[in-house]
């Protein structure tokens, strides 16, 4: 997980969906020339391909009765995910000994996730980022989440370049349609984790 001043950044007022959009695209320039792969194509499907936009409000802790989390464990679907929080509640699992780690309030910044998207085209290289929602017991929460993926029927796959016979492909293809059908198909909203269906080893 990444986090990134915002502090000055919108002097024009320039509207939150652009900046972020300019901002993923960016970004994902980076990963891919990090990858060796082509960017000006990936970047293409990309700049055609979908951004979602999920606001949520999450009471404080002492509105709510035997209830600890105001979003189950997941990973994100898309590429990247560029999200803002007004105060803590933020829990990203860490890979090495598999504790939950709370991410720090950091004022006007924002926080980007790796998603299902890119783990799968880099081949477990970059690893989606885990994370859930604890319920803050002294502010209300509020989040704006930005989904960066390709278009509704773009076949996300493996890049030929990143395998090999010492790495070959870890990852069935998948497309955000085919997302959508799973989520109708099964507990996701429990934790039941996507990325992990795709798996065909653990990289």
């Amino acid at each position: 997980m990444l986090i990134l001043s915002a502090n000055g950044s919108n002097s024009g007022r320039t509207p939150h969906h652009i900046l972020v959009r300019k901002l993923a695209l960016e970004l994902m320039d980076a990963v891919l020339e990090s990858l060796g792969l082509d960017q000006a194509c990936l970047l293409e499907k990309l700049e055609e391909g979908i951004q979602l936009m999920a606001m949520n409000c999450y009471q404080t802790s002492q509105h709510l009765h035997d209830c600890t989390f105001g979003m189950p464990p997941h990973s994100d679907y898309g590429c990247l995910t560029i999200l803002f929080q007004s105060c803590e509640g933020l829990e990203i699992i860490d890979r090495s000994n598999g504790n939950w780690k709370a991410v720090p309030e950091t004022p006007e910044s924002l926080h980007v996730h790796i998603g299902d998207h890119l783990e799968v085209l880099s081949n477990g290289r970059y690893k989606s980022v885990v994370h859930r929602v604890v319920y803050n017991s002294r502010c209300r929460r509020i989040s704006i989440a930005s989904i960066q993926g390709l278009s509704m029927d773009q076949k996300v796959i493996t890049a030929e370049e990143l395998v090999d016979e010492k790495h070959p492909t870890a990852y069935k293809d998948t497309s955000f349609r085919e997302f959508l059908q799973y989520l109708l198909s099964t507990d996701y909203a429990n934790g039941v984790s996507y990325i992990d269906s795709l798996r065909i080893f653990n990289p």
